[in-house]
């Protein structure tokens, strides 16, 4: 019994973390306080979160987390592309997107609406838009790194 109960892990609840890397963690923060209205919990040259609920938006900055940070909990292990590739990735060329995707979520297909009309009156070009089977509404754009947004309802998913 007790082998069973240590090869069994429980179940995961949800994502507690998501990131992006980052060309300009100035910029890039300016950008998601001014045009998504949220604010970070913690801002640094590294980076910056995000509350989102429960799950906490990160924002990396490229080449900023190459090393293994030792903490007197333990050690946070480096991640980000490998330093040989980051040149490519922090390439000023308008055509060098990173192109990651994330969707924030909202309850409703007219809250969608809403973020749509928001956006552009910010001056956001929208990518697209899609209107789910099961009812749900998204709404695409690019971030200042070219990371593809979305805003999205319930209907989505089956289980959103």
């Amino acid at each position: 019994m007790a082998t069973e109960t240590l090869s069994t892990p429980p179940p995961l609840s949800h994502v507690l973390e998501t990131c992006l890397y980052v060309r300009d963690v100035g910029m890039s923060v300016k950008f998601y306080e001014e045009v998504l209205n949220i604010v970070p919990f913690n801002k640094s040259a590294r980076g910056a979160g995000f509350a989102l609920g429960s799950t906490t938006f990160l924002l990396f900055q490229l080449g900023g987390t190459t090393a293994d940070i030792e903490d007197e909990g333990g050690v946070i292990p480096a991640h980000g592309p490998s330093p040989s590739i980051l040149p490519q990735f922090l390439s000023s060329e308008k055509d060098v997107k990173l192109r990651q995707h994330f969707c924030l979520a909202v309850r409703t297909a007219e809250e969608v609406q809403r973020w749509d009309a928001h956006l552009q009156a910010r001056g956001v070009p929208i990518l697209s838009r899609m209107d789910w089977p099961k009812g749900g509404k998204s709404v695409y754009f690019e971030d200042p790194d070219g990371h593809i947004a979305e805003i999205g309802s319930r209907g989505l998913w089956p289980h959103y």
